[in-house]
């Protein structure tokens, strides 16, 4: 187990400070070929209470020589809570068109969500 990030509380949206479950551990999970990292928070029973979700999209192709390149276009972290009501609280921040000189960050309202409807 690794020691919990201090940022995991950061992002809670107002109002929910005090309706999220405290993790006590964290693992990681890291993919470097996918380009994703999760990292999942436990409370003091095991059962996941955070979740962090980074991935990296690239597109891939060819440089003016004929090489391969990869260039990252969009990276996406969804952030999730369990509130102790047992729902969970999702939070997904997107930056789209890295490629470009103009990035669009999309910030998308928190939602409330079921564990299995989560997709993390």
């Amino acid at each position: 187990m690794n020691p919990l990030p201090l940022d995991w509380c950061q992002a809670v949206p107002d109002g929910f400070e005090n309706e999220v479950v405290p993790p006590w551990t964290l693992r990681r999970h890291e993919d470097e070929e996918a380009l994703a990292t999760k990292l999942v928070g436990l409370d003091a029973h095991g059962r996941r209470c955070w979740i962090r979700h980074d991935h990296t999209a690239v597109a891939e192709g060819f440089d003016e020589e004929e090489l391969p390149t990869a260039r990252p276009t969009t990276h996406e972290r969804r952030t999730a809570w369990r509130l102790r009501c047992g729902q969970w609280l999702l939070c997904v921040d997107r930056i789209e068109r890295l490629d470009s000189c103009r990035p669009r960050v999309q910030n998308l309202p928190a939602v409330l969500r079921r564990e299995e409807d989560l997709g993390l």
